[in-house]
Parts: C-alpha cells; sequence; structure tokens
C-alpha cells in the first residue's frame, strides 16, 4: 500500500503515484535509518499501486529486510483480503439516500458522463457514499491501464516477511473509517477531484512517480504536500499530521527496545514538515537517509 490514503487529489496521488510509467524504471527510493546502543529502526516509503514493468528493488533494500526482526506495515497485507474488505466495505461505504439527491447538478452530470462513457450506469452506484465511489473510479482506471495492488510495494514485500514478526500499523477497519467519517462536502470534493484528475492526471502522476523513485524529496513535498496543507487543512490533519504522530510514538517504543525493525508507510507520510521523519528529527533523533 500508497496509498491512502494524501489535497483531496493526494489520495490518488499517492495511490497511483508510479502507475503511469511505460517503460522499466530503475528506481531507488529513499530510506532513512535511525539507530542507538541496541537498536534500529528503517523507514521505506510506499506507493500501494504499481505497475508491473516498475523496477525498485535494490540489493540494499533486501539487506535491510533480511536483517529486520520485525516488519511494520501501514495494515497488515494479510488483512487487505477481499472478502474481508467487501464486509468492511460493505458496512461503511453506502448510504440511504441516493446519489442523485445528494449531489450538486454539476457534479452529478460530470459523474453521469464519466459512467456513460465506462458502461456503467448510475443506478449500479446510486447508493455508494461519495469517497468510495471515487475509490471504485480510480479502479476502473486502473484496471484499463493494467495497474495493480499485486505490483504494488507491499504485496511484493509480504513474501519477503514470512519469517518475520509482521505488524500493522493501523487496521483495515480504521482507514476505511478515515474515509467514512469524512463530511458531505468533504467527499463531493473527492470525488470530483478524482473525475478531474482521471482527465489529465497522466503527466502529474510520471512526475510524481519519477520523483519517487529517484528519492527527490523536495519535489515530493511539493507535489503530494503542500496543496493539501494549504487548501485542506483538516483534511492534512486527518490523514497526515494525527497519523504521523500516532505512528511516532510507536516507532519510539520500538527504539526504547532492542531490535531491528523495519517501517513501510506511504512516501507521503516520509516528506514534508509534518512528516515521520521530521517529528523524530524534532524529537532529537538523528535520522539518516541511507544511500
Amino acid at each position: 500500500m500508497n496509498h491512502f490514503i494524501h489535497s483531496l487529489k493526494l489520495l490518488l496521488r499517492v495511490t497511483l503515484c508510479t502507475a503511469v510509467l511505460t517503460t522499466p524504471l530503475y528506481a531507488a527510493p529513499t530510506m532513512w535509518q535511525i539507530t542507538d546502543k541496541d537498536s534500529t529502526v528503517t523507514l521505506y516509503p510506499t506507493v500501494h499501486l504499481l505497475p508491473e514493468n516498475i523496477q525498485w528493488q535494490t540489493a540494499k533494500l533486501n539487506s535491510v529486510i533480511n536483517n529486520a526482526e520485525e516488519v511494520w506495515f501501514e495494515v497488515l497485507p494479510d488483512e487487505l483480503d477481499p472478502q474481508h474488505m467487501s464486509g468492511l466495505l460493505a458496512k461503511h461505504g453506502y448510504q440511504t439516500e441516493l446519489l442523485s439527491e445528494s449531489l450538486a447538478p454539476a457534479l452529478l452530470q460530470k459523474l453521469s458522463t464519466y459512467l456513460a462513457q465506462n458502461n456503467v450506469s448510475l443506478t449500479q452506484v446510486h447508493t455508494m457514499q461519495p469517497w468510495l465511489l471515487a475509490l471504485t473510479i480510480m479502479n476502473i482506471e486502473l484496471q484499463r491501464n493494467g495497474w495493480s495492488a499485486e505490483n504494488g510495494v507491499e504485496a511484493v514485500l509480504r513474501p519477503m516477511t514470512l519469517d518475520k514478526t509482521v505488524k500493522g500499523l493501523e487496521t483495515a477497519s480504521f482507514q476505511i473509517t478515515l474515509f467514512s467519517t469524512m463530511s458531505d462536502v468533504q467527499q463531493a470534493m473527492f470525488l470530483e477531484s478524482t473525475l478531474d484528475d482521471t482527465e489529465d492526471g497522466a503527466a502529474l502522476l510520471t512526475t510524481i512517480a519519477e520523483a519517487w523513485s529517484k528519492g527527490d524529496l523536495s519535489q515530493l513535498d511539493s507535489l503530494l504536500i503542500q496543496e493539501t496543507k494549504i487548501l485542506y487543512p483538516q483534511i492534512y490533519d486527518l490523514i497526515f499530521t494525527q497519523r504521523n504522530q500516532k505512528w511516532v510514538a510507536i516507532i519510539e517504543q520500538e527504539l526504547a527496545k532492542s531490535g531491528t525493525d523495519f517501517f513501510a508507510v506511504g512516501a507521503g507520510h516520509l516528506v514534508g514538515s509534518d512528516s515521520v521523519v521530521k517529528l523524530l528529527q524534532d524529537k532529537g533523533y538523528k535520522v539518516t537517509a541511507l544511500d
């Protein structure tokens, strides 16, 4: 997993940020490491969906994972099986009010046009909450272009960690609840931004993908964080600030113990002034970017 996951456009950007690449890219995303006398924590930026042809694994990454005793994901990959997720979405993703009654006319028209272009009728989705419909539209675009969570960082890393203690920072239920508790206005904005990004997002996503793969932290901060922080401060606080602070507390608990931990979390959580990296630095930890 991306990935949350990131303006409201950010969720789309983080989740799909490498999905538009059409040629192999030999990547080396930046890893960070904190060490003390008896413990080591490595932070690795992930994207949750990737095309089949991108190459991002390195000997250094493999070595770090091999040396890890505990591996942490945002959510345990094992928890993301289709049956479990379907149950969560059925519980939290639908509403009694129809979209034709709740959406503004202009947004409803934009949605209807998109659905018609993809041979989907409004009645097939009319009880979905807007946030779930936005994710469904993303999935349509992914499948159209051969993009898959099966190629995402978490899915690739999980088989490499079968002999490790594997833990989740959050549960799938918690992450779904983040979306379902958005206000009606926020959900409508999320849906509209998703529809807009299906029209002209390819160039932007390519740029983000290249920045991630090269470890260009300044560009990732600019592309993924700044717009959200300025335009949608409440969403930014919900998706980034609050969760980053909770994750830092867990990392500190691990550093207080002895051992070696590997944390794989969405790239948007590791850049910017409120990132996990910056919060740890502000607490006095020496956080070193690995070559």
